[in-house]
């Protein structure tokens, strides 16, 4: 499921893996689920576990503020370039219409999105990424976690600090420093360790 949000003042878009519906239970939030491929068959590390978590609690923020109704449509269409006024194709229209949204441009099927958005309750608090081995696609584990909204808006404000350009770049952790050799920049970093110790 593709979601798209307005996160202090920048577009963020992004695509939910899987919606969990509690069975049976009182609760009617629906659980996020985001699956993560290895190619080995061992754990992530910690940091990949860290940025997993974080596109997660992404998604749950962008979720709630679509149910919200936040979703600015004129900056969405001035954003992307589009024209709300747009006629949708004949297979669109017609795939629109069976979903029961007989949409003729992009602006009216923007706001049967919303619209339908508004009736959805917002995510339980809890989010599952799983990570499954790319050869089978065997589970190799899982890690049920609770947003933390405080976490999340901590860590996009850092990212957004760099994005707007208030902050340099900085260099990964010591520990985390493996990363530089899949970093198309590593040659001409300024790092403190060389790339050649890796």
């Amino acid at each position: 499921m593709i979601r798209v949000g307005f996160v202090e003042g920048v577009w963020i878009v992004g695509v939910i893996d899987e919606l969990r519906l509690p069975v049976g239970e009182t609760n009617r939030k629906p659980i996020l689920v985001d699956t993560k491929t290895r190619v080995k068959a061992k754990p992530p590390a910690v940091p990949q576990q860290r940025n997993g978590r974080l596109q997660l609690m992404c998604y749950r923020y962008l979720w709630d503020n679509l149910v919200a109704d936040d979703l600015p449509s004129k900056q969405f269409f001035d954003w992307f370039s589009l024209d709300p006024n747009h006629i949708l194709s004949d297979e669109i229209k017609m795939s629109t219409a069976d979903s029961g949204f007989p949409a003729e441009t992009l602006g009216e099927l923007v706001k049967y999105f919303r619209n339908a958005c508004k009736v959805l309750a917002p995510a339980d608090d809890q989010l599952l990424l799983r990570y499954e081995l790319q050869q089978d696609n065997s589970l190799l584990g899982e890690d049920q976690f609770a947003y933390d909204i405080g976490w999340l808006k901590t860590k996009i404000q850092h990212c957004l600090e760099f994005w707007t350009g208030e902050r340099e770049s900085g260099y990964v952790p010591e520990e985390e420093r493996w990363k530089c050799r899949f970093c198309q920049f590593a040659s001409v970093c300024p790092s403190p360790s060389p790339i050649d110790s890796f």
